[in-house]
């Protein structure tokens, strides 16, 4: 791997130290704050950075620069931890935590009657008890999910021992092969009535807005609507009030991707374009039933 300049690794440090520690998209400004340098110095090496595979961007009221896994294995700081937020997050009893794992080791892999793991986390334990329901993943490299129960933890070592109720390792397979074939579409000159009159028809919450040469630009949702309606803005156009930040994803993309996706943009749901244009969806469910249904 490569080594970079100075200033792009105190850039990249900065970012995943941030990112870390709120588990949402990082600003440009909030690093040149932490830095103490120029604002567009940070966005020049944003660009930089991006072009070398060590962060993505995301857009949005809410976006901002998240790390990559290359970024996480360039860094690899000692005494922090390998931000395994990007690598397994943790969720206690159905809540996302603030523990974040650094290795896992199965035990008992010969046991007809019970599988355990030894789970190595960052974290504050205090709050983790016995009994307690946990989700692991998914990992990164492994690409595993591991659900069970807490039996045992050492707060000083930082270690669980968790039972294993399921285990998934998620296959390499490419979003199309997964995602949902029948999409509907609205125009984005398209009345808002029209695009009620489909919600109610279809029992569906959201459609993706296409230009007349059939281009994803925008998102509009039961929400919009009903907020145009509140307005009194009864002859609106759909593209008086969708949303411009749609979440997608190509159809080549792997499932992995999409889970993450959803994961960084607590969101259950993408659509799927190819060429710009939206050829399907898949959903939060469809990937779990897919999981559900691999031999």
């Amino acid at each position: 791997m490569e080594r970079l300049p100075a200033t792009y690794t105190a850039v990249l440090n900065a970012l995943v130290d941030i990112y870390v520690s709120t588990k949402k998209a990082v600003k440009s400004k909030d690093i040149a704050d932490r830095l103490g340098i120029n604002e567009g110095t940070v966005r020049n090496v944003m660009v930089a950075l991006k072009a070398m595979g060590y962060i993505e961007s995301k857009t949005g009221p809410y976006g901002g620069y998240i790390p990559t896994q290359k970024a996480l294995e360039y860094i690899k700081m000692p005494g922090t931890s390998m931000f395994a937020f990007d690598v397994a997050p943790v969720f206690i009893n159905k809540l996302q935590s603030n523990i974040y794992v650094t290795g896992i080791e199965l035990l008992d892999i010969i046991n007809p009657f019970t599988n355990r793991a030894l789970v190595r986390v960052l974290g504050d334990l205090r709050n983790v008890k016995i009994g307690d329901s946990i989700r692991i993943g998914p990992t990164v490299n492994s690409r595993v999910i591991i659900e069970g129960v807490i039996t045992e933890k050492n707060e000083g070592l930082k270690e669980l021992v968790v039972v294993i109720n399921k285990l998934i390792a998620i296959p390499k397979v490419k979003v199309e092969e997964v995602m949902s074939r029948n999409i509907i579409t609205i125009e984005q000159d398209a009345p808002l009535t029209e695009a009620a009159r489909i919600f109610s028809s279809k029992k569906i919450r959201a459609l993706p807005v296409v230009d007349g040469e059939g281009r994803i630009v925008g998102l509009i949702t039961t929400s919009e609507v009903a907020k145009a309606f509140y307005e009194g803005d009864l002859k609106a156009r759909v593209s008086e009030y969708m949303r411009r930040d749609v979440p997608m994803i190509d159809k080549d993309s792997d499932i992995y991707d999409a889970m993450r996706s959803m994961l960084i943009n607590k969101i259950g749901r993408l659509i799927v374009t190819s060429g710009g244009k939206p050829v399907g969806i898949i959903t939060r469910t469809d990937i779990l039933h897919y999981l559900a249904s691999v031999d």
